[in-house]
């Protein structure tokens, strides 16, 4: 087997975006149990969601372009979720 960076890139990228979103996840649980605006936490919950399963897709994987279209779908998914929540508190 050889040795490629770009199976180590993908790998590090995969475990930060799966840590990130795992952290946040659980913020954001904690802000619906102890808030009663549970639609934008419900929202908050699922962006960070997409983050992690983003994650884990690029960790499970074999390097290819395939698994990262679909993470970058899936985190560009999860700012137009964050830009409607940050929106709708404007409103």
């Amino acid at each position: 087997m050889e040795f490629h960076y770009y199976y180590i890139i993908q790998d590090i990228v995969g475990v930060l975006m799966a840590f990130i979103g795992i952290r946040m996840f659980t913020l954001s649980i904690r802000m619906i149990l102890s808030s009663k605006k549970s639609k934008n936490g419900i929202l908050i919950s699922i962006s960070y969601a997409l983050v992690t399963i983003a994650g884990v897709n690029l960790l499970f994987n074999n390097f290819g372009l395939k698994p990262w279209i679909v993470s970058i779908i899936l985190i560009l998914l999860s700012l137009l979720i964050t830009n409607i929540v940050k929106t709708d508190k404007t409103i």
